[in-house]
């Protein structure tokens, strides 16, 4: 069991998925009281692992529900958090683009929770075009969430409503509570996944806590893991790989910095910062996928032959993997196969495992995915990365304590 220095935090999670964030909460000292999800199979993969016993889930009440439909007059308000996802789809690039107006945006509702429960703090992500292709949309959010029992997220013109929400404040009208609210953009391989994956984050202190949140220092570094490629060769020796002729975005990095390989006889100069991590270091000490066997939990070979395709090419095993989808259709194919290389062929392109795919989302190896090998890379395809939630929720629970 994990220890920590203080209690634990209070929290509550809608759109909780098959736990991510949770998971990512959990370790950073956030005990769920209650997470909402509507996915079946999503709850039932928090519920496989309860009664597996999984530490970071204990005690958590899953409700299986519609957020549009929830009660949430019985829960104990003021919790010390409230997180989540509202889904993406409807803002997502790859998604279906309609934005505010969509079924399917549920920030309304997560305005009505934030009003309703009056939690400490809050802290909802996204997918990064609500920061940008709906960018007067995500500007509205961010004074509803100022605002949450003044704003009405409700209404069909959201651009009046956020015209009043700016005359409140001008005046120095406050709604009760009131939260001072933040916004960045993360990407999970600067917190140490495998993987380049970018969320937008809105974060709310309740304006009776003096302090303001502030993101998260990056842990990890791009321009470190070069440096172990090509300056001091240490990242293929640390997987006992020979070291490879030197490739195009290696002779960017070079070029543009000014620098040269030194081989095996000198260090780079230390950094605070660590290597960005990989898809081999996340997958290299699993043992060979197979189709019949499970070698390992939730490693089993997927069901379908893996194929690149235009604007589909898989993710190279020496750099972090592109972001895995799940796709609005389904799991998507391309972006969730991994690329050996050319040299490779013909057995170039390979589906990830579920397990596979569970690591590059920073999920522990005793966290199961019940259900068939669609199921999981659906789930975690929608997920937020645990490191990168652990580090958010961090910076969180050092204001909240």
């Amino acid at each position: 069991m994990m220890s920590f220095s203080h209690a634990p935090l209070r929290s509550i999670e809608l759109f909780g998925g098959a736990a991510g964030l949770g998971l990512g909460l959990a370790q950073a000292g956030f005990h769920h009281e209650i997470i909402v999800e509507q996915d079946h199979q999503a709850c039932e993969t928090i519920r496989h692992n309860q009664r597996a016993g999984h530490p970071l889930v204990q005690g958590w009440r899953v409700l299986e529900a519609d957020v549009t439909s929830l009660d949430l007059s019985d829960v104990d308000p003021e919790p010390d958090l409230l997180a989540g996802g509202p889904p993406c789809q409807e803002f997502s690039i790859g998604g279906k683009h309609r934005g505010a107006a969509g079924e399917r945006n549920l920030w309304p509702w997560t305005v009505q929770a934030v009003r309703l429960l009056r939690p400490r703090a809050f802290v909802f992500e996204n997918v990064p075009a609500l920061m940008t292709t709906h960018r007067a949309y995500f500007d509205y959010l961010r004074l509803a969430l100022t605002l949450p029992d003044v704003a009405s997220p409700h209404i069909a013109d959201y651009e009046a409503d956020a015209s009043f929400l700016r005359k409140c404040l001008d005046q120095g009208i406050k709604s009760i509570p009131t939260y001072r609210v933040s916004t960045a953009k993360l990407v999970a391989s600067d917190f140490g996944t495998a993987q380049k994956r970018s969320r937008v984050f809105l974060v709310g202190i309740r304006d009776d806590i003096d302090q303001t949140w502030l993101a998260p220092d990056a842990s990890h570094s791009e321009e470190e893991l070069m440096v172990e490629k090509w300056i001091t060769g240490a990242y293929w020796r640390r997987h006992g790989l020979p070291h490879p002729e030197i490739d195009a975005a290696g002779t960017a990095f070079l070029r543009k910095h000014n620098r040269k390989p030194v081989g095996d006889l000198f260090a780079a100069p230390p950094s605070r910062l660590q290597p960005t991590r990989t898809v081999r270091d996340a997958i290299a000490d699993l043992p060979t996928a197979r189709a019949d066997i499970e070698t390992f939990a939730d490693h089993l070979l997927a069901p379908r032959q893996a194929k690149a395709y235009k604007g589909h090419t898989g993710s190279p095993i020496d750099d972090p993997s592109k972001t895995l989808r799940a796709g609005v259709h389904g799991v998507s194919g391309g972006e969730n196969m991994v690329d050996y290389g050319p040299h490779a062929s013909p057995d170039r392109y390979r589906h990830f495992t579920i397990r596979e795919a569970a690591r590059l989302m920073d999920f522990p190896d005793d966290y199961r995915f019940p259900g068939t090998w669609s199921d999981g890379l659906k789930q975690l395809g929608n997920a937020v990365p645990s490191a990168l939630g652990h580090a958010v929720g961090s910076s969180v629970a050092r204001i909240l304590h």
